[in-house]
């Protein structure tokens, strides 16, 4: 049987489940059931192993691939890493993996799983059953048995059957997340099942799709993947081509308008978690109805989840109440209002407070670009100033607007993200000072970086066109 590569699409920022899941600290990287846990990425690369499988690749962004690196070194993965220099929803980054793919195995089968849903059941006898007739062409896009009228899930109509592949069909509709009475006649009157996220298909056969119905992006894509870094850690992919791409979900790009599209339902239970009322419904209670994680006491309490990070939390006479509690903030609410929780994190952008984006223990460390902590001065006259500076691991300067001014990597690699672009730069490679606002230069490689800082008073514009070159 042909071995499938999993592609674990590890993003998003899992609002809805705040305080645990912050902008720099999603969801999927949180552990499902406390500490002592997996992670909800850690649990995706387990589901897909063994010998129907080759290690997973998983496309993540470049401020997340540290923490991509450590849950794979805890769970002792040899997963391969795709870095996206920005989010271009799910399309482009399928199509880049593809092409990635299909250079060191020309038949590869591609298995494109979401890393933050919670999965039980025989799931992969499923789908290596249906590889045969991804290698003939098919599109399958895998259907959840609805449980109830949900509107906040997309759902599949089945069609015709499709020859010689008993229980996979065409696809007859996508409907997209519709109001509850419509969803209820749906599942009442058609051969209906909720949209899980999950497919499977050939690197060949989403490459052609791509070609055929969006060949613009088909073409940004390549060439991100042509014009990538490559590392042993991880692979890079080019962000000048990259952000040409259009910002389209597969589904949208490819699914809803190829006729190689076909379905069938997973016999599994599935949540794709998006709410901290369904992280209750995936808990175990205990025989009042209550999920406790962490220290927790409670007393005279019925049907409500505590999850504490660290300190005692104690609760008296709750009933149908979610308590999360981390250092540095505490929620409280009804189950049946958790979805708003992601209104609450908007409120924290809005004035601009840190917790919505990281945890107090997690703050940046910042190192100023005129005076870097362990600079040693080589040489400064009235016109010019060199210096050279330790940028610890994850530490970042801000590089601001100005004439003359240029680091170079002397060692390591960093990540330079300027107004409108983003830039992988190796050792010898400059990043020149942007004219329409500050670099923000990011020490993202596996150890301690080197950084030689120049000021020339000149009246000289910087390169724009290049504000970050890498010399291989």
């Amino acid at each position: 049987m042909k071995k499938i590569h999993p592609l674990i699409l590890c993003g998003g920022s899992g609002t809805r489940l705040w305080p645990i899941s912050r902008t720099r600290s999603p969801k999927q990287f949180q552990k499902i059931g406390g500490k002592d846990s997996v992670s909800f990425l850690q649990a995706a690369i387990q589901r897909h192993s063994g010998e129907a499988f080759h290690d997973p690749c998983i496309v993540t962004s470049l401020r997340h691939r540290g923490t991509v690196v450590s849950q794979l070194r805890e769970i002792q993965s040899g997963s391969r890493i795709i870095c996206e220099p920005m989010a271009r929803n799910t399309g482009p980054a399928v199509l880049a993996s593809a092409h990635m793919l299909i250079a060191s195995d020309p038949n590869a089968l591609i298995l494109v799983v979401p890393a933050d849903h919670v999965i039980e059941g025989d799931i992969n006898s499923t789908i290596t059953r249906y590889a045969d007739a991804a290698l003939d062409g098919q599109i399958i896009t895998f259907g959840i048995a609805p449980r109830g009228p949900e509107s906040g899930f997309g759902y599949i109509t089945k069609g015709e059957e499709v020859a010689g592949h008993a229980g996979l069909h065409k696809v007859a509709q996508f409907i997209e997340k519709p109001p509850k009475a419509e969803a209820q006649r749906i599942i009442d009157k058609l051969d209906a099942a909720w949209a899980s996220g999950i497919s499977l298909f050939s690197a060949k056969t989403i490459i052609e799709e791509y070609e055929k119905y969006d060949p613009e992006t088909a073409a940004t894509v390549k060439r991100s993947v042509m014009g990538a870094a490559i590392f042993p850690e991880a692979f890079y992919l080019d962000a000048d081509a990259f952000s040409d791409a259009k910002a389209d979900p597969t589904e949208m790009a490819v699914f809803e308008r190829s006729d190689r599209i076909a379905t069938t339902s997973l016999d599994v239970v599935w949540n794709d978690v998006g709410s901290w009322a369904a992280m209750f419904e995936i808990s175990k209670p205990d025989a009042d109805g209550n999920v406790f994680q962490g220290d927790v006491v409670a007393v005279g309490s019925t049907n409500t989840m505590v999850r504490s990070e660290g300190r005692l939390v104690s609760i008296v006479g709750l009933e149908d109440i979610i308590v999360v509690d981390t250092p540095d903030a505490l929620l409280v609410t009804r189950r049946n209002s958790s979805q708003k929780v992601k209104d609450v994190v908007e409120a924290l952008k809005q004035k601009a407070r840190p917790e919505a984006e990281y945890y107090a223990s997690a703050a940046p460390k910042m190192v100023s670009f005129t005076m870097p902590a362990g600079l040693e001065r080589i040489h400064e006259t009235e016109t010019f100033n060199l210096g050279t500076s330790q940028l610890p691991l994850g530490a970042f300067i801000d590089m601001e607007p100005g004439h003359g001014r240029q680091v170079i990597v002397v060692k390591g690699t960093v990540q330079a993200q300027g107004p409108s672009w983003q830039k992988i730069v190796r050792e010898g490679g400059r990043i020149y000072a942007d004219p329409d606002g500050s670099i923000r230069i990011t020490n993202c490689g596996d150890g301690e970086g080197e950084l030689l800082f120049m000021t020339f008073d000149t009246e000289v514009d910087s390169p724009k066109s290049l504000p970050a070159t890498s010399h291989a």
